[in-house]
C-alpha cells in the first residue's frame, strides 16, 4: 500500500494560506465599510455645519488606501461664515484608520485661501499642513496642528508671511471641560506689512483658559470677567526682534474689560523689544525711545537680563515702572 503522509503532510501546508486568505478577506470588508462611513460621517458634518448657518461645498469624494489605512479625497473644498471668515483648498485628505474611525487626521492640499472680517484675503501654502482631532478618555478631545515650511500672501496689499515649523496642541482641561488648554512651539517666522518686517527666531507657550463656556453671547468678555475668568501663562518664550522673554502668570480682566495682572518676566536685550512694541503702535516712537534706554540701563546694572514682574494694570503694561504698552479693551 502505497505511503499517503507526504500528500497529508503538504495539505497542512496550505492551511496558513486559507487563514491568510480569510483574514485579508475579512479586513477588506472591514475596510469597505470603514469607507461608508467615513463618507457618511463627512456627509452629515457637511449638513450639521449648515445647519448652524455655515456655507460648507465641496466636490467629489473619493476613498483609497487599502490596506493601509483609510483615505477620502474631498475635492475642492470651502466653508465660510457670511460676512466674516472663509476658507476655500484644492483638496482635502481625511486620514484614518478603518477599525479606529475615532482620530482623523485632515492634511489639506494646493493653494489655500483664508479670508477674515479685518485681516483681509490671504493665500498661502505649505509643504506639511496637517490637523487632526481624536478622541481622549481624560479631556474628551485632542486638536493637534503640524505646520512646515509656510509661505503666504495677503490679496490687496501685497503683505507677507513665511513660517518655518509650528505645532499645536488644543484639548479640555482634564477634569475641567470649561478650561482650555494651549500647548504651541513655533520657529522662524516673519511677517512683512504695511513697509515694516517682523521676524520671531523662536516661540514657544502653554496657556490654559477658563471659563470658556462664558464666551458667547452678546457681550462675551463681561460675561467671562463676571464668571472670573483667567488666562493662566503657565509658560512663555519667545525670541524676537533680538530679544529674549520668559514669562509666566495669571491675567485677567479689570471693571473695565482691560487686562490685569502680573507676569513673572525675565528679558534680555530688552532694546528689542522696545523697537518691537514701537513698530505694533503699542508705544510712540518718543514712549519706545524711553523704554529703550531706560530698560537697556536696567539690563546693564543687573549683568544683562531684566528679571522683574510685568504689570498689567489701568490700561497700560508696565516693568520696574517703564511703560511698555498700552493695552487695549477686550470686547
Amino acid at each position: 500500500m502505497p505511503d499517503r503522509s507526504p500528500r497529508a503532510s503538504r495539505r497542512w501546508l496550505y492551511i496558513p494560506f486559507a487563514i491568510a486568505g480569510v483574514i485579508l478577506v475579512g479586513y477588506y470588508a472591514l475596510w469597505r465599510a470603514g469607507a461608508h462611513e467615513l463618507k457618511k460621517a463627512v456627509a452629515v458634518w457637511v449638513e450639521d455645519q449648515r445647519a448652524l448657518g455655515l456655507e460648507v461645498f465641496h466636490g467629489d469624494i473619493q476613498t483609497d488606501g487599502f490596506p493601509f489605512f483609510l483615505r477620502a479625497h474631498v475635492a475642492t473644498p470651502t466653508i465660510s461664515s457670511p460676512n466674516a471668515w472663509r476658507w476655500q483648498g484644492e483638496t482635502l485628505a481625511i486620514d484614518t484608520l478603518p477599525y479606529e474611525l475615532n482620530r482623523l487626521i485632515f492634511s489639506p492640499g494646493g493653494e489655500q485661501l483664508v479670508s477674515a472680517d479685518g485681516l483681509g484675503e490671504w493665500r498661502g501654502s505649505a509643504d506639511d499642513l496637517r490637523l487632526s482631532i481624536a478622541n481622549d478618555k481624560e479631556r474628551g478631545w485632542v486638536l493637534a496642528m503640524t505646520v512646515g515650511q509656510a509661505t503666504g500672501v495677503r490679496t490687496d496689499d501685497g503683505a507677507s508671511y513665511s513660517l518655518g515649523a509650528l505645532v499645536l496642541d488644543l484639548a479640555p482641561a482634564p477634569n475641567d471641560p470649561t478650561t482650555l488648554t494651549v500647548n504651541l512651539a513655533a520657529s522662524d517666522m516673519t511677517l512683512d506689512i504695511a513697509g515694516e518686517t517682523y521676524s520671531a527666531a523662536r516661540l514657544q507657550t502653554a496657556l490654559a483658559l477658563s471659563k470658556t463656556h462664558m464666551l458667547s453671547g452678546s457681550a462675551p468678555a463681561q460675561s467671562w470677567r463676571n464668571a472670573d475668568g483667567e488666562l493662566k501663562i503657565g509658560h512663555f518664550f519667545a525670541e524676537i526682534e533680538a530679544a529674549a522673554i520668559t514669562a509666566a502668570g495669571d491675567i485677567r480682566l479689570d471693571q473695565d474689560l482691560y487686562p490685569e495682572g502680573a507676569l513673572k518676566a525675565e528679558i534680555e536685550k530688552p532694546a528689542g523689544l522696545a523697537m518691537l512694541l514701537q513698530k505694533t503702535g503699542a508705544l510712540t516712537s518718543k514712549e519706545a525711545e524711553a523704554a529703550a534706554a531706560g530698560l537697556s540701563l536696567m539690563a546693564i546694572t543687573s549683568g544683562g537680563k531684566i528679571s522683574a514682574p510685568i504689570k498689567l494694570e489701568n490700561g497700560a503694561a508696565q516693568i520696574a515702572g517703564i511703560k511698555i504698552a498700552d493695552l487695549s479693551k477686550v470686547e
